[in-house]
């Protein structure tokens, strides 16, 4: 029997058989008809939506070279992040721009360029050091940013469009511990938060959580850096998942304003109280992973994730903005994130805007005013989240090359995905 699969985010869904290729030869014969690829069904759109063949590689799960010295790793794209992280962390390595949640595959993350929780080069691009591809003639190249380079940038961030990625290779940062120093900075205006920012530079890590129910700029920065001595926290809760009748209950409540408003008021007086912590690398970094199947609370009607990238200047208009709106829209997000993007220094001139938001009216209301935003502000969109879009504004498509015609020798002609061809169709 063939069970109806859904994107993370309940916004899209398919009820098609899935192929579990284990070899190149037998990945070879699917290839040659229409197909996508899927990993462990994080998405957030509906890049997971195919008229083709769904194809797994989660049998591509090895690692294939693994050099501890060197801090090198090539691990294949079946592998889930957290399986990679119980090897790694054992040799007191770990991989430095990870997600937010650890049970995407590896292939999942190259193929959409992620970010994590760095203040510098907080793209997963600056972390590879090759990746091999099965090419639109099946042939596996390794590309780098010295060999194939073309081909290596627009496969990484690429969506899947340039082909199967078989492996890649990782260079991995010595740490002395599983612990992690969390340090929180509550502001409630604009300019605290302003005067926050220079404290970071003594942190590697850092990620802001703005309450968006609130008129004012409101929020902490949970700044972080690893313990700099061999010291581990080996008690910690496991990762658990709710029952449906739990599930069910549970999501009769958070998909109202109201409890947001509740849930963000008790949030904040925590981390107000608790200003310094000791973590381990999971509560830091994958604190929404504790509950596995939290995303279930919102089965029933779904949310849209709203990703966009912003420059310092224009952060404040933007949050305002989009406040006041939801305000008169009646809508709201009840988990809003940014992450810092400053590439060379810590300048805090470039932050991504992360918004969570249940979908309590009609889709269509709330993608037509997403639609607006990044209009307005000509806002830079991640399309690894992006569910509104049906043409590609100048600034996300010069971050997105792949969809210049210049660069279309490198797509696979066979790979089918609705989030391709909502812009083609555009």
């Amino acid at each position: 029997m063939i069970i109806k699969k859904y994107n993370f985010s309940y916004t899209s869904s398919f009820k098609k058989k899935i192929f579990f290729p284990k070899t190149l030869d037998q990945l070879n014969l699917l290839l040659k008809k229409k197909f996508i690829i899927i990993g462990n069904l994080r998405s957030y759109n509906d890049s997971i939506i195919s008229n083709g063949r769904y194809i797994s590689l989660s049998k591509f799960n090895k690692i294939t070279d693994f050099d501890k010295k060197k801090k090198i790793i090539e691990v294949e794209s079946g592998q889930k992040l957290h399986e990679l992280n119980k090897i790694i962390l054992k040799e007191n390595l770990f991989l430095p721009c990870t997600p937010g949640c650890k049970y995407v595959s590896i292939g999942g993350m190259v193929a959409n360029n992620i970010s994590g929780k760095l203040l510098l080069k907080n793209s997963l691009r600056s972390h590879i050091i090759s990746i091999k591809i099965l090419d639109k003639k099946n042939n596996i190249v390794e590309c780098s940013k010295n060999k194939n380079k073309k081909l290596f940038y627009l496969t990484i961030g690429g969506r899947g469009r340039t082909g199967p990625i078989i492996s890649a290779k990782f260079k991995l940062e010595k740490i002395q511990s599983n612990v992690i120093y969390q340090k929180n900075y509550a502001f409630n205006d604009f300019i605290k938060f302003n005067k926050s920012l220079p404290k970071l530079k003594q942190y590697k890590y850092a990620v802001c959580w703005l309450d968006f129910t609130k008129e004012n700029f409101d929020g902490i920065i949970f700044a972080g850096k690893h313990v700099e001595k061999d010291e581990r926290i080996n008690y910690q809760f496991f990762d658990f998942k709710l029952t449906k009748i739990l599930v069910i209950l549970v999501s009769l409540f958070v998909n109202t304003k109201f409890l947001t408003i509740f849930f963000n008021f008790l949030f904040k007086l925590k981390n107000q109280i608790k200003q310094k912590n000791l973590l381990t690398y999971n509560n830091y970094f994958f604190p929404q992973n504790r509950i596995i199947n939290w995303n279930e609370f919102f089965k029933k009607q779904g949310f849209i994730q709203f990703h966009v990238y912003v420059e310092k200047k224009r952060l404040l208009n933007l949050v305002n903005f989009i406040k006041a709106d939801f305000v008169e829209q009646n809508l709201f997000s009840n988990f809003s994130i940014l992450k810092f993007h400053n590439n060379h220094n810590l300048n805090y001139q470039k932050f991504s805007l992360s918004l969570d938001i249940p979908i309590n009216k009609n889709i269509k209301l709330i993608k037509t005013r997403l639609n607006f935003y990044i209009e307005k502000f000509d806002l830079e969109v991640d399309l690894a989240k992006d569910m509104s879009m049906k043409k590609l504004n100048k600034k996300t498509l010069n971050t997105n090359s792949l969809f210049k015609i210049s660069n279309f020798k490198f797509v696979n002609i066979n790979f089918d995905s609705s989030l391709i061809k909502r812009f083609q169709d555009g």
